[in-house]
């Protein structure tokens, strides 16, 4: 069967478990900040997200999941039987995925205060290198880490959601595997004591 229809009337947590046990693609366009996106099913899992006609590697994808969960609009149409053209697979149980981006979802919520401001510069630890296989993050935001970044800038690389950028590096510092410069993108050094002066820190 066909389906279609806003997110605002049916989100996308719904959707997910709706088409879990089913084959084809779900269609979305119509969102903010986020380019059309495709999910395809096979019965139980996520075979891969695409956008502009690509398959996302699976940071990409999960932070694209992340933010139409948030989105709470755009359209959808779903298309029985539709398989990708291309060979890359996510094979992303359904279940587990609802199950890790809800969890996420609320854990950003809760430490929202927390979160560094969006031009803190960061640095990537020693410690690091040995964590780099557990955290797919990390491995991907090294090369800007290495040279001092910010959330804001490391948001646009890596087209990923800002706040989740945010969330990733406070989690990444409570670990010991980033540390702040000290400096503020954007904000010359002479200037960086009056800024902070100016915020009363």
């Amino acid at each position: 069967m066909a389906l279609f229809g806003s997110l605002d009337s049916l989100p996308l947590e719904e959707l997910l478990q709706l088409l879990a046990q089913k084959e084809g693609a779900l269609e979305i366009w119509n969102l903010k900040d986020i380019p059309p996106t495709v999910i395809y099913f096979k019965p139980g899992f996520i075979r891969s997200i695409d956008q502009n006609g690509k398959p996302l590697e699976a940071l990409a994808a999960k932070a694209t999941l992340q933010a139409l969960l948030q989105a709470r609009e755009g359209s959808f149409e779903f298309l029985p039987g539709a398989k990708p053209k291309h060979k890359v697979r996510l094979n992303w149980p359904v279940e587990k995925v609802l199950l890790s981006t809800v969890t996420l979802q609320d854990e950003l919520e809760r430490y929202r205060p927390l979160l560094p401001d969006p031009r803190a510069v960061f640095k990537v630890t020693p410690m690091a290198k040995k964590s780099l296989p557990q955290e797919s993050f990390l491995r991907k935001a090294l090369p800007y880490l290495q040279k001092g970044v910010s959330a804001e800038t490391l948001a646009k690389a890596l087209k990923m959601p800002l706040d989740l950028v945010r969330f990733y590096l406070f989690r990444l510092e409570r670990k010991g595997l980033v540390e702040r410069t000290g400096k503020i993108e954007g904000v010359r050094p002479g200037l960086l004591g009056l800024f902070l002066k100016g915020m009363g820190l």
